[in-house]
């Protein structure tokens, strides 16, 4: 059997990968990939949706030159309070500069903006990877929000049915998530890069250093029921919503659509050693009216740093009825 990487699901058809099955498209390698889709910008910032804004990496950094200008290690101080000065309602969380939204003024238990990438080179390299990626994975789309599937509709996205408690956001946070959806929509990823290896399967790496709190993604992809997601390959998968019923539980399924999210390692549970690595949250909340769920780092992150999460919290003290209704992913046999 091909297990490199690691099977984490046994398969609905062929227990053989593409290679051992002789299609014609497994002889390429995410590497050979990613060199073929490297130059075509123009189809890279496409696939991001971001296409329409810029023609190439190079406008991104030109566009938003004045907001970009104040993450630079030459910008002063002040130019930062001036641009907060600048703006007429003080009590807001977040102000604008040009298209990119800033936070004012971060406490304790705020989340963090990504910053941007100040580097042509190093922004152009970042998005290749994401999409290169995506793509690789037979990711036919990138998402911004939500894909409503099957017998799944939006409304069926309401935190009342949700058999745990889920703690309210903070109206900070909340600005800043939104902020955080609206920086992402004019190409402000986070610092990070796609990685591959044959071992070990996709990761992703810091490429800057990230304070404590800062926003690496919305989990996203196509939503189904418990019911439906039954029949799905994925490795990917991601609850939602449970209602204690299969038919309207909804689960978060990245196979066909959705962002980086997905890229993201776990930890072996059942490894100290392991669990010490962890530098990501994840968070479930709800704004206006739906279930939401945010990665975000959970101490410092330097750069070069893999980002890990727990793919089991929450799911500590659970028994086994409660394990089977809601889902275990087995990560005893992660490295």
């Amino acid at each position: 059997y091909c297990l490199r990487p690691v099977m984490v699901n046994i398969p609905n058809d062929e227990w053989i990968c593409a290679a051992c099955c002789g299609r014609s498209n497994s002889q390429i390698s995410f590497e050979e990939y990613s060199d073929n889709l490297r130059g075509k910008h123009y189809d890279i910032l496409k696939y991001l949706g971001i296409h329409k804004k810029y023609k190439n990496p190079g406008e991104f950094l030109t566009a938003n030159a004045e907001g970009i200008g104040l993450f630079s290690l030459h910008s002063q101080n002040a130019v930062k309070q001036r641009a907060i000065s600048q703006q007429v309602q003080a009590k807001h969380v977040v102000f604008d500069v040009g298209n990119l939204k800033f936070i004012r003024a971060p406490e304790k238990n705020d989340w963090r903006l990504p910053t941007p990438l100040l580097s042509e080179e190093v922004y152009t390299s970042s998005i290749l990877s994401m999409a290169a990626a995506m793509q690789y994975c037979g990711m036919k789309s990138y998402s911004l929000d939500h894909i409503y599937s099957g017998n799944a509709d939006e409304s069926m996205n309401d935190p009342a049915l949700e058999v745990d408690e889920i703690t309210p956001m903070s109206k900070r946070n909340i600005s800043i998530f939104q902020a955080y959806k609206q920086n992402t929509r004019e190409g402000v990823f986070p610092p990070i890069e796609i990685i591959h290896d044959e071992n070990f399967g996709f990761g992703v790496k810091a490429l800057t250093s990230m304070p404590r709190h800062t926003i690496i993604g919305e989990y996203l992809g196509e939503v189904v029921t418990m019911e439906q997601s039954s029949q799905s390959n994925s490795d990917s998968l991601m609850v939602l919503l449970d209602t204690g019923d299969p038919k309207t539980s909804l689960i978060i399924d990245p196979t066909r659509a959705g962002n980086i999210a997905r890229f993201l390692s776990g930890i072996n549970n059942r490894s100290l050693m392991s669990k010490r690595k962890v530098n990501v949250r994840t968070r479930r909340f709800f704004m206006d009216g739906k279930v939401h769920i945010c990665l975000f780092t959970s101490r410092r992150v330097e750069a070069g740093e893999i980002l890990n999460y727990d793919y089991n919290a929450g799911n500590e003290g659970k028994d086994v009825d409660q394990w089977a209704r809601t889902g275990f992913y087995d990560t005893s046999n992660f490295f």
